[in-house]
């Protein structure tokens, strides 16, 4: 691969083991039937393992991620998936027509972003998205991640 990404703690690498592990693909695993079939965008990507696991049953699926390094690993690591693609680009400013994608997702983002982003990002997702289209978007809860 022309790219490893070294696990910061931050972006999830795939062979990383344990809870990590199970935190970060379930999310994805409750997503994949929602996109069966559908256009999917994947807002902060990572490394594009989550991407690909939707891109088995998605018509189609694009990656985005902010990070130069994430997005190269990815167009390296999954270029054999057709209806894979994968962008550099900020959750405030998605590289994506008005009303091009039927599901998006984003998972552990929003909170990364700064405050006056949020907004933002909430409103690309509306844009972006159909008008009967899809939102799944989790954030952490601060009592179980950091104080338990």
């Amino acid at each position: 691969m022309s790219s490893d990404l070294e696990f910061t703690g931050e972006r999830y690498v795939p062979g990383i083991a344990g809870e990590i592990a199970h935190e970060h693909w379930h999310r994805y695993a409750f997503a994949r039937p929602l996109c069966a079939g559908r256009r999917v965008l994947d807002v902060s990507c990572g490394e594009g393992y989550g991407s690909a696991l939707l891109a088995g049953v998605a018509t189609s699926v694009l990656g985005v991620d902010i990070a130069a390094e994430a997005i190269a690993h990815a167009l390296d690591a999954y270029a054999e998936r057709a209806n894979l693609r994968f962008a550099q680009g900020s959750a405030a400013a998605l590289p994506l027509a008005d009303a091009s994608v039927d599901v998006a997702v984003s998972f552990e983002t929003i909170e990364h972003l700064p405050a006056a982003d949020q907004p933002r990002m909430l409103a690309e997702l509306a844009r972006v998205l159909r008008p009967d289209g899809l939102l799944v978007l989790s954030a952490p809860n601060p009592v179980e991640y950091s104080q338990a």
